[in-house]
């Protein structure tokens, strides 16, 4: 029988979490690049942003002056206009696409060294039917939302570093 000493019983490799600075540094850095393939894309198709029809108040609108209120609802705007995006047939928005949901895991990354529990599923019958009701105007829909996340994300980098509750 052979006797174990207390450093055998230590993990073999131990890691320091990352700064919370670093991980909005990063969020930051990719709400920015995000905006920039945006301005890209809408460049070739522009909407008006006075365009009104029935259920696009379910598309995040961020316009008004009203801080970002939450780590938790920053997630789920983020979802909001990740099913959207994936949802129309919208050419070329898939790097777009990749970006937020890669930013929603940064955002929820944020809200675990926070202790924030993770958000429950939410009801999306509306806005799945909304979409499919409207398809016709997925063009319409997706440049709308294309329009209203870069803005979303101007306000998130602006707010990020105030964002303190879950």
């Amino acid at each position: 029988m052979t006797h174990r000493t207390d450093l055998e019983h230590k993990a073999l490799c131990n890691s320091w979490p990352v700064p919370v600075d670093k991980v909005k540094n990063e969020a930051k850095l990719l709400a920015q690049t995000t905006i920039i393939r945006i301005e890209k894309h809408t460049d070739q198709f522009k909407v008006s942003p006075n365009v009104v029809f029935s259920g696009l108040e379910l598309i995040p609108d961020s316009s008004s002056d009203k801080a970002l209120d939450s780590l938790g609802s920053v997630e789920e705007n983020l979802g909001i206009f990740q099913e959207i995006l994936s949802s129309l047939p919208v050419d070329n928005v898939d790097q777009i696409l990749a970006d937020i949901i890669n930013l929603q895991t940064i955002i929820r990354s944020l809200a675990v060294s926070i202790s924030c529990t993770p958000l429950k599923s939410r009801n999306t019958d509306h806005l799945e039917n909304f979409l499919k009701n409207n398809s016709t105007f997925r063009f319409t829909i997706g440049n709308v939302a294309l329009d209203r996340l870069q803005k979303y994300l101007l306000k998130l980098i602006r707010n990020l570093d105030q964002l303190k509750k879950c």
